[in-house]
């Protein structure tokens, strides 16, 4: 991938990793960046996460591919201030949201031709541009969402933006993404808020409980340090598949509370199973 210009609005954990991916991988000379944090940029500029810092209207107009890595909820009404300022070079606009369906139908209504959703399957529970890193994204799957409106031009930019950062695009429908997203990605905030929040009460009537916490608790409840706002909007935007999932994995744990030992000990041989056949697809192996 060659780009003469890439703009990224918004400068967290994905979009500063995906300015310090690109550069690192000389996929373009010319990274232009914009926050809302002006300590955002500041840092950007001195970890070599971006070239130059650009106002999102004055960088609609100088980028060949805009990369959008603002919460959900904004992604919206930063379009509808920005796709004005389009120039004729801009060839292509994407974004990160960790839900596709709302978010290609709000888009592509405003973009046309050139949008096509994104998700990086990476991340850190600890957000911000300081904990970005230049190979966040080696070896992750991204899923590629165009809508019915996105040009081959545009699906190219996208697939070969994710090439660039050593990551694996796979293409998905809106609806496809959401609904395996909702288990995957999803689901685990859901359990690990439930979980944490259950410990919390827990402790409140013996404090002894936090010096048992140890690695099982830890890793189990990692993502509850993400974002508190991720949780709401992913909510927001894929309500109808996370309750499905919620539903059956209440069902799942219905089921285990009625067994004996010997049919859970079958039931953990199985799990045991199908988590090293679902890391093994991914490619990670045992």
């Amino acid at each position: 991938m060659q780009c003469s210009s890439i703009g990224i609005i918004g400068l967290g954990l994905i979009g500063g990793s995906i300015g310090k991916g690109l550069l690192k991988n000389e996929a373009s000379r010319n990274v232009l960046g914009w926050d809302v944090n002006e300590d955002a940029i500041d840092v950007a500029l001195s970890s070599g996460a971006v070239t130059h810092a650009c106002e999102p209207e004055k960088m609609a107009g100088k980028a060949e591919l805009l990369i959008l890595a603002v919460p959900p909820s904004q992604m919206k009404l930063l379009s509808e201030k920005v796709a004005p300022f389009a120039g004729k070079g801009l060839k292509a606009v994407t974004d990160t949201a960790s839900t596709k369906s709302a978010i290609v139908k709000q888009l592509s209504a405003i973009w046309k031709e050139k949008y096509v959703g994104l998700h990086p399957m990476a991340g850190k529970e600890k957000a911000g541009i300081d904990n970005s890193s230049a190979d966040l994204f080696e070896g992750a799957a991204w899923a590629v969402v165009p809508s019915a409106l996105s040009s081959k031009e545009a699906v190219e930019m996208a697939t070969d933006l994710v090439c660039a950062l050593h990551s694996i695009p796979i293409t998905l429908t809106p609806e496809e993404h959401d609904a395996i997203v909702a288990v995957t990605s999803h689901l685990p905030m859901f359990l690990a808020t439930a979980l944490v929040t259950l410990a919390a009460q827990r402790a409140s009537r013996n404090p002894k409980l936090s010096k048992f916490v140890a690695g099982g608790f830890r890793d189990t409840t990692r993502v509850a340090s993400c974002q508190p706002w991720l949780i709401s909007e992913v909510w927001e935007t894929n309500e109808g598949f996370i309750k499905e999932v919620l539903k059956d994995f209440i069902d799942i744990l219905s089921e285990m509370s009625s067994k004996d030992s010997k049919s859970l000990a079958e039931m953990a041989t199985e799990a045991k199973r199908a988590r090293e056949s679902l890391l093994a697809g991914r490619g990670e192996g045992k």
